[in-house]
């Protein structure tokens, strides 16, 4: 979500032994497993939007416990 990983990066990371238990996990791993090397260069522009749009949504979902910074009011 800052710009840590590229898009790139973050679905090349991701284990394929993650579950998801929420709506907002379920999308961003959907989208994170839709890139593959032979996605084309024109796809590639709305899937790295798509996918920093999952990531903001699920960034924003996460409960961090009292007294944790929430990334909505930084």
């Amino acid at each position: 979500m800052r710009g840590e990983l590229s898009p790139k990066g973050v679905a090349d990371r991701l284990s394929m032994t993650v579950a998801a238990r929420t709506r907002e996990e379920t999308r961003f791993l959907s989208v994170a497993a839709e890139y593959s090397k032979w996605i084309s260069a024109d796809e590639l522009p709305a899937w790295e939007n798509d996918l920093s749009i999952a990531a903001r949504s699920l960034a924003t979902s996460i409960d961090r416990g009292p007294g944790a910074p929430n990334p909505r009011h930084q």
